[in-house]
């Protein structure tokens, strides 16, 4: 497992030939001009987001959030403890659909199913 000091793995990175343009009509944001941003629902109060530098289109920040009380969903501690819920096993599943299906979009590359986000 390799991690970034903000947590995530600093294996995902944006696929080289992406630009601002193409992640804006992708589906990011932009409305902090220093960042784009992508989110998704992954349940009804878990979302998924992603933030970029937009200079250097460098993943700032991947997050899986528990939009009731806007913290950090740790899904993955648990089903590392082996002792996972059915949410949490939903969720799993939801978070490397999605990146599986950034990354036969060409929007990131380096990420394997299962590896720790």
């Amino acid at each position: 497992m390799s991690l970034q000091k903000k947590g995530f793995t600093n294996k995902i990175k944006i696929h080289p030939s992406q630009t601002k343009e193409k992640l804006l009509q992708y589906g990011f944001t932009n409305y902090n001009p220093e960042r784009l941003y992508f989110c998704r629902m992954l349940d009804k109060d878990i979302s998924f987001n992603l933030s970029i530098d937009i200079n250097t289109l460098e993943i700032l920040e991947i997050d899986i959030l528990d939009e009731d009380f806007l913290q950090p969903y740790d899904y993955q501690s648990s089903i590392i403890r082996g002792n996972p819920s059915k949410m949490e096993i939903r969720i799993f599943k939801a978070v490397n659909k999605l990146l599986t299906q950034l990354q036969e979009d060409g929007v990131i590359i380096g990420f394997t199913e299962g590896m720790y986000v």
